[in-house]
């Protein structure tokens, strides 16, 4: 039991010899660029995800406005006034 827990000891310390020499290599090397870049793509993937759910949505109304009844398409207009009543507040 003694030369398994020796041995285990042995094991992490060589783990940490070899990671303290990674991270003297990765320390040295600047990253920050790389970071930009990539938080950079995250938000242009994000936006692209957002005015294809936009379009897709956009789609979806332009074809059920036709088969909409007197009522629902008021509501319809209701609901978009509302909405840029609020934008407009807003957005000042």
């Amino acid at each position: 039991m003694l030369t398994i827990i020796l041995n285990g000891s042995m094991t992490l310390q060589a783990l940490n010899n070899v990671t303290s020499q990674l991270s003297h290599i990765v320390s040295s090397i600047n990253v920050e660029p790389v970071s930009y870049i990539l938080v950079t793509i995250g938000f242009a993937l994000l936006l692209i995800i957002i005015i294809g759910g936009v379009i897709y949505g956009l789609v979806k109304v332009a074809k059920a406005v036709p088969s909409m009844s007197t009522k629902e398409f008021l509501l319809f207009l209701v609901i978009i006034a509302v909405f840029l009543v609020v934008l407009g507040i807003l957005l000042p």
